[in-house]
């Protein structure tokens, strides 16, 4: 091990920030991993802000990583639209209901109030907790759906990325405006929940816009319809002085300079993305994070192959700095704990980087 001299938070906000740091800094995803270790199911995990908060710093106090994400899912906000959501207790929550029918009834929809619509005060309520329990020693992430993957909660996610088809190629039976005024509506309640995150103790801001995906739009489409949003959003948590990340999963290579556009501080790379590339490409622009398989290798490899899969992460992108080691997406509630101990063991053997 090397000598650790740094808080997690500080690791983490240097790295971010270009700087210098005492040992490589380690962030996986986790989220309903905390409710395995912590023995709760995964309903309370979700609805209830103490339980939540408890889970984590369990899981914490296990790993010792240096971020820990406050967050279970991705319809929070959109609960506070109208959007029925379903809670069951042995999943994670889903949509059941979007908030209308059609596309062209989004205009009735009205942002809601973070601190109290939807389950938005849960996970403003934990992370309170977790920022009173640890202090300033824990850098703290708190969730943010992405601007594109809200929007289409409004009127559920396959009739979405129909109506998005049709604006982009410019069919006469497109609605554009609506569309439009969709994800700006989404963007405005992600910049207002992000405000209540900063107030309740947050350092990262976290813009989850998987449904955005080259694996599920084309980069024009991207282009058009997500990244304009995105940036809208991650330009207003700047101005309230927090660190801003995006998440994406899937292949991102196409569109990795549109990703670095947005004026994220950290990009969430995913395991289909060559990280060596990634890290030529961007990371002269922005911290990258990533991007260990949470499936293939920390669900179900061994302890071993996790360390050998970690080490190479840290040879294609750790050199000059800027980089935290951790999964490419949310770390499965089964994941053995033996091998994200392993992950956080590489990172910590692992100095400053950034004269190498």
């Amino acid at each position: 091990m090397t000598t650790m001299t740094m808080t997690s938070r500080e690791r983490i906000l240097r790295a971010i920030d270009r700087q210098p740091t005492d040992v490589l800094p380690v962030a996986p995803m986790m989220l309903d991993l905390a409710a395995t270790i912590a023995d709760i199911s995964i309903g309370e995990f979700a609805t209830n802000g103490e339980s939540m908060a408890h889970a984590q710093l369990m899981l914490h106090k296990e790993l010792g990583q240096d971020v820990i994400f406050v967050g279970s899912d991705n319809y929070y906000i959109a609960a506070g639209f109208g959007c029925k959501i379903g809670t069951p207790d042995d999943e994670i929550p889903h949509l059941e209901e979007p908030a209308v029918e059609n596309l062209a009834d989004v205009y009735k929809l009205k942002v809601p109030n973070p601190l109290t619509d939807g389950r938005m005060p849960v996970m403003l309520d934990a992370a309170r907790r977790v920022r009173a329990a640890l202090g300033d020693t824990i850098a703290l992430r708190t969730p943010g759906t992405g601007p594109f993957a809200l929007a289409s909660y409004f009127i559920g996610t396959q009739n979405w990325l129909v109506e998005v088809g049709l604006a982009h190629a410019g069919m006469p039976e497109a609605n554009p405006d609506a569309i439009h005024y969709a994800l700006n509506l989404a963007a405005d309640a992600l910049i207002a929940f992000g405000k209540a995150c900063v107030d309740a103790g947050s350092d990262i801001l976290h813009c989850g816009d998987s449904l955005s995906s080259c694996d599920m739009i084309s980069p024009a489409q991207y282009e058009t319809f997500a990244f304009p949003y995105q940036r809208k959003v991650i330009q207003a948590w700047k101005a309230y002085g927090a660190r801003t990340l995006l998440h994406i999963c899937g292949n991102s290579t196409k569109v990795l300079p549109l990703y670095a556009a947005t004026g994220a501080d950290i990009i969430e790379i995913d395991h289909k993305v060559d990280l060596a590339y990634a890290k030529r490409t961007v990371g002269d622009k922005v911290c990258i994070l990533g991007n260990i398989d949470p499936v293939s290798t920390l669900l179900f490899a061994t302890p071993d192959e996790v360390a050998a899969v970690a080490e190479k992460c840290v040879e294609n992108a750790a050199a000059g700095g800027a980089y935290i080691l951790g999964s490419g997406c949310v770390t499965p509630r089964n994941t053995p704990v033996e091998n994200v101990q392993t992950l956080v063991k590489v990172a910590r053997s692992h100095p400053n980087m950034w004269a190498n």
